[in-house]
């Protein structure tokens, strides 16, 4: 150390170190605009592709054993177990009328986030995560089939298509979502 530098006072020292990193330092934007964004899985049922809203899950998992119950809709697969709690399973292909529903040893479970209800979805295939634009939602969607439509809130453009929003609200909360006990005719 020199002799100048030995005499210097420690407030003396620190503000010539603010001086040195400020004239080194980076530069920081002035305003930086933060779009806000929607975030959602996709998947798809039977032949169609859709998101549901992130926060209406809290697992993505490869669908384990299933137990049946009895007296129930066929699109009610069972029970499962998953992480030590057991939930509902909704075959979502069987549940929207289509005639081939998921085979469970290739699909996923959705695990919704309903702290009443515990249910998961059986989905064919999932995708992931996207992120979207607030800018490239629509709000309302009329080129998805009639069979979803009454489950469909909005959707997201992406690539000159429409990805449909599974509204699970509206559609856990229909008399044939919570009706699952089978009645027999005849």
């Amino acid at each position: 150390m020199t002799e100048s530098n030995t005499s210097e006072t420690p407030l003396g020292l620190l503000m010539r170190m603010e001086q040195v990193s400020r004239h080194l330092g980076y530069k920081l934007p002035e305003k930086i605009d933060i779009q806000p964004t929607w975030r959602g899985l996709v998947f798809t049922v039977d032949r169609w592709r859709l998101l549901m809203p992130l926060e209406m899950i809290t697992d993505v998992v490869d669908c384990g054993p299933i137990t049946p119950v009895p007296r129930t809709k066929p699109w009610l697969r069972g029970i499962s177990n998953v992480r030590g709690t057991l939930y509902s399973v909704t075959d979502l292909a069987g549940f929207l009328g289509c005639e081939s529903g998921t085979v469970e040893s290739e699909g996923k479970l959705l695990v919704l986030r309903d702290s009443e209800l515990r249910a998961a979805f059986l989905v064919k295939e999932v995708y992931g995560l996207k992120t979207f634009d607030v800018e490239q939602r629509i709000d309302n969607v009329t080129t998805v089939d009639a069979t979803i439509r009454p489950y469909v809130s909005e959707g997201y453009e992406e690539d000159d298509q429409v990805l449909p929003v599974l509204d699970v609200d509206r559609l856990i909360n229909t008399e044939q979502f919570l009706g699952i006990e089978w009645v027999k005719t005849g």
